[in-house]
């Protein structure tokens, strides 16, 4: 039984004193169950396992917690995500409404649709896939995935420093190949707003398009709340004016506990558990329609990088207003079943 496998593993490393692993390049922080070095041993007795997998599973525990009355533990598995180059860009100015350059926020992508007309965004997590809300392609339409763009209306995106000019690469549209909608979705309930499109090749990676990582619940993630969160894209402003340029904004984090009465006011179907979070509601900042599907994100403390942190999920009708923060997927909440996913 994988409750009796997991407790017993558990039960070693309490008496074992084995500290919690902060994840390498590569890795990601799942449930041990779910990772293919140690799947196949998922019916066996921990003890029969072979000598050198038990030491190297114990080498490897990232994350031990509670769920639905069992304990799960989880350990740093191979993955062709969070790459080493995963979650860096170029400059590391954060501001209020600031015009991204070029260059910057590497992993943004925009989904276009039938008609040509760029509808919703997303992030690149591997050359292979990206990141966004199922509410985007629910209901099809989406045919490709814009990768290194930052002005739509130009055909080059250049800087110029110090009279010398420093240009991107030309945009890279890659035509979408499966769409994967989170099973458990629920537009009414806005509950699993999270899918993945798998390329229909791979993505070339450098300095305008690379991936960004995902969240690990290693000790350190665990322990460090980002103290403030960046939202990312070329959607709409409070007035309803889409932005042609790449544009992010500082947000601060809203306690579920001060953003869930408010959201159920207002859509009484909504209710917000661990799989949500809030963000923003001040200063005329926040994510607004055609943010959805892009990116929340933190600066980490330890690497510097670019972390996700959650996908726009929806939020009220008026965007950057006092105490009317926007509703993000938590990505942490789902990384099981992204790592599922994402095979290559």
């Amino acid at each position: 039984m994988r409750f009796i496998i997991t407790v017993s593993l558990f039960i070693q490393l309490a008496v074992a004193q084995i500290n919690l692993h902060t994840c390498f390049d590569n890795e990601l922080c799942i449930d041990l169950r779910e990772c293919p070095i140690y799947k196949e041993y998922a019916n066996i007795g921990f003890r029969y396992w072979p000598a050198e997998l038990k030491k190297m599973a114990k080498e490897k525990i990232c994350n031990q917690e509670m769920s639905n009355g069992e304990r799960i533990i989880s350990v740093c598995c191979p993955t062709v995500m969070n790459s080493r180059k995963c979650g860096a860009q170029a400059g590391d100015r954060i501001s209020k409404g600031f015009v991204a350059k070029p260059f910057e926020y590497p992993w943004m992508a925009l989904l276009q649709d039938q008609n040509g007309r760029f509808v919703c965004g997303g992030t690149l997590i591997s050359e292979r896939y990206v990141l966004t809300a199922a509410h985007c392609v629910k209901f099809g339409g989406i045919r490709l995935v814009r990768l290194g763009e930052n002005d739509i209306n130009k055909k080059e995106d250049c800087n110029i420093l110090d009279g010398e000019v420093d240009c991107a690469p030309p945009p890279q549209d890659i035509v979408i190949e499966e769409i994967i909608i989170h099973p458990e979705h629920s537009e009414r309930r806005k509950l699993n707003d999270i899918a993945l499109i798998r390329l229909g090749k791979p993505a070339i990676l450098g300095e305008s398009v690379r991936p960004i990582c995902l969240p690990n619940r290693d000790y350190v993630q665990r322990t460090v709340s980002p103290s403030f969160l960046i939202v990312s894209g070329w959607g709409l402003t409070d007035r309803n004016e889409s932005f042609d340029v790449l544009r992010f904004a500082k947000v601060p984090p809203v306690p579920l506990t001060e953003c869930a009465p408010r959201v159920q006011s207002l859509i009484t179907a909504v209710r917000l558990d661990d799989s949500h979070v809030c963000a923003g509601g001040v200063d005329q900042v926040d994510n607004c329609a055609g943010d959805s599907g892009g990116p929340l994100q933190y600066i980490s403390n330890t690497t510097s990088k670019y972390i996700q942190y959650g996908i726009v999920s929806f939020g009220t009708k008026s965007c950057g207003i006092l105490s009317e923060p926007g509703v993000y997927t938590k990505v942490e909440h789902f990384v099981n079943w992204i790592f599922e996913v994402v095979k290559d």
